[in-house]
């Protein structure tokens, strides 16, 4: 989802912002005036850094919407700005932990926003909450994952690209392996135990059918932990996989419950393995012309 649009920014939500370190009013490179309304203490950010962030939209001094609802912060990559109502060039010159008060007139904006009359402003604040990297979210996350193993008791094994899988039953047919289509039955949670989703509880999707998921291993038609997992079961194996956040849904989350940077939990059972489909045969060159 694109956020460097200052019309997309803006319905994304509002929020209370603290006043205690008020700076003047600056403006971007653009002319769009701003104040930093709280100064941050971390660090300067530039054009290519991931930013979480809370965003805000008001219409003069009336709130509007509020990215608060969606509970954590939304991930945003500062880029070049595209044109003049861009705010991207102004979070370049914002600073890890900044809140800031972005102000446009209506009357200059290229659409009046609904219920907006002209000398009307257009209110956007962000809070920058930090700044992404991912080594970072990695170690806070192994960490996690190791509590999370020892306190379980799991005995787990670690796939290519580094799901933790606890097989708790043993399989005795074929391993699945990229094309085979899989038949299984799980249920989804997260570290502390909430289930987000299962094929087995009718309690977690009331009136939807309890049946099998098929898919085929390595065609990213599932998270890529799953992919990866899968091809390290058997026919018949139950397992429990422990799911780092870059191997499920990231800085993006999924839905109200899995928010951004969560780690996954799934039991699993495979069911069953199908061969894929063959690929198929090259085209055959037809012979040369012969005099």
């Amino acid at each position: 989802m694109k956020k460097n649009n200052l019309l997309l920014a803006a319905s994304l939500g509002a929020l209370a912002l603290a006043s205690c370190g008020k700076s003047g009013p600056k403006k971007t490179p653009g002319g769009i005036a701003f104040t930093i309304e709280k100064a941050g203490k971390g660090e300067k950010l530039k054009k290519g850094d991931t930013v979480l962030v809370h965003f805000a939209s008001y219409l003069n001094d009336s709130l509007l919407m509020s990215s608060r609802q969606q509970g954590s912060a939304l991930p945003l990559v500062i880029a070049e700005s595209r044109d003049k109502y861009d705010l991207m060039d102004g979070f370049a010159m914002l600073t890890e932990g900044d809140s800031a008060v972005f102000v446009l007139p209506v009357d200059s904006m290229p659409q009046m926003p609904p219920m907006a009359k002209k000398g009307d402003v257009m209110k956007v604040a962000f809070v920058i909450e930090s700044k992404y990297a991912a080594a970072t979210q990695n170690a806070k996350e192994d960490k996690e994952i190791a509590e999370y193993i020892t306190k379980n008791n799991l005995k787990t094994t670690k796939s290519p690209k580094g799901v933790h899988i606890a097989v708790t039953q043993e399989g005795n047919g074929e391993q699945a392996k990229a094309g085979d289509e899989v038949t299984v039955n799980y249920t989804g949670k997260l570290l502390d135990g909430t289930k987000f989703d299962s094929n087995v509880d009718s309690t977690i999707r009331p009136g939807m059918p309890l049946e099998p998921l098929k898919f085929n291993v390595g065609e990213g038609r599932v998270i890529p932990g799953w992919d990866d997992a899968l091809a390290q079961l058997k026919k018949g194996a139950k397992a429990t996989l422990v799911i780092p956040s870059s191997l499920a849904y990231g800085l993006q989350g999924s839905g109200p419950i899995i928010k951004p940077n969560s780690i996954l939990v799934f039991d699993v059972e495979l069911l069953d393995v199908k061969p894929g489909a063959a690929p198929a045969a090259p085209p055959v060159a037809p012979p040369p012309p012969t005099k």
